[in-house]
């Protein structure tokens, strides 16, 4: 079982229109509207490969039971502190010509107390139950710094793999309390200063400095262009077939979502690469966050390439993955 937390989940509202009209009144010809966050598209995603899922975090008010309702009627098995602030909403707005305006309401705070209570509770009912953690998304408003960080030791003392996808200035701390994996987009990695836009191998830059400070497994995503990989041996450049569709928001969620059923169940670094890499991309070809047909999926895991550059060697030795 994979267990999912999600610090801030939302609700979901993802509408698209004919095209953006400064001043006029934007009608949307489809909205879908889903319990949304990091960890839950991750969660939606993880089930749809096959894997038994439960999530939890912190949800409250009536925007939290109502994300609570629909996980469990997505049999997504939630398990949420209730807390006294009303849960967020993210809208994103998209036009046919692939443009897109993204609002996300700030995380919401919590109180010591719920914090401790989820801490309980997952030292109690959830680690025991689960094989392997993913942690994703952005900590409630007014968490200390270290807050990601001493959720990984709780983790680790538990003796819980993880997955680890936050940003931030926390996400340095974060591989230091040693993260089976980490999976951050380049944009990220820039930001905390990890690798510099301008420098060409800043993924590979990064993906070192992270396993460096203690992560077990680097991933970098940069978009339509893949990933970097470093396991702190060989590094992977993972390759993925152009997208023509709906919407590229929570493909790096699904990404996350297939490199750890992957962990999970014990397959080589490339063929998990290679799984979250086909989950991200056929999450960009559908509308809402972590919505495709394994259909989908297969499609494109036909088309992943994942190259491993053996440290070394005079050139890579490429290993495409047509299967996991």
């Amino acid at each position: 079982m994979i267990l999912c937390i999600a610090p801030s989940p939302a609700i979901d509202r993802t509408a698209r229109v004919d095209r953006f009209v400064d001043g006029a009144v934007l009608r949307p010809r489809e909205l879908v509207v889903l319990p949304g966050g990091k960890a839950i598209t991750a969660a939606r995603v993880a089930r749809s490969l096959g894997a038994i899922v439960a999530t939890t975090g912190f949800a409250g008010g009536h925007a939290g039971r109502w994300i609570v309702d629909a996980l469990a009627a997505e049999g997504l098995n939630p398990r949420f502190v209730e807390t006294a602030a009303e849960a967020r909403t993210t809208y994103v707005l998209l036009d046919g010509r692939g443009h897109s305006y993204l609002l996300y309401e700030p995380a919401v705070p919590v109180t010591v107390a719920e914090s401790n209570q989820l801490d309980e509770l997952l030292r109690s009912e959830l680690l025991p139950a689960a094989d392997f953690v993913i942690l994703a998304g952005s900590f409630p408003a007014g968490s200390p710094a270290d807050a990601p960080a001493a959720l990984v030791r709780l983790l680790h003392d538990a003796g819980r793999a993880c997955l680890v996808d936050t940003s931030g200035p926390a996400l340095l701390a974060v591989a230091a309390a040693k993260p089976a994996a980490i999976k951050i987009s380049l944009e990220e990695a820039v930001a905390v200063g990890l690798a510099t836009a301008a420098d060409p191998g800043a993924a590979r830059a990064a993906t070192e400095r992270l396993v460096e400070l203690g992560a077990g497994l680097a991933v970098v995503t940069d978009g339509p262009r893949g990933a970097l990989a470093f396991d702190g041996t060989d590094h992977w450049q993972v390759s993925v077939p152009a997208v023509t569709g709906a919407s590229p928001v929570g493909s790096g969620d699904a990404f996350s979502a297939g490199l750890a059923v992957g962990l999970a169940d014990g397959r080589s670094v490339a063929d998990a690469l290679a799984t979250g890499a086909a989950a991200g991309t056929a999450n960009a070809r559908s509308l809402g966050g972590g919505r495709f047909e394994p259909g989908a999926f297969e499609a494109v895991l036909s088309e992943v390439r994942v190259e491993q550059i053996r440290r070394g060697r005079a050139g890579p030795t490429s290993r495409p993955q047509g299967h996991v």
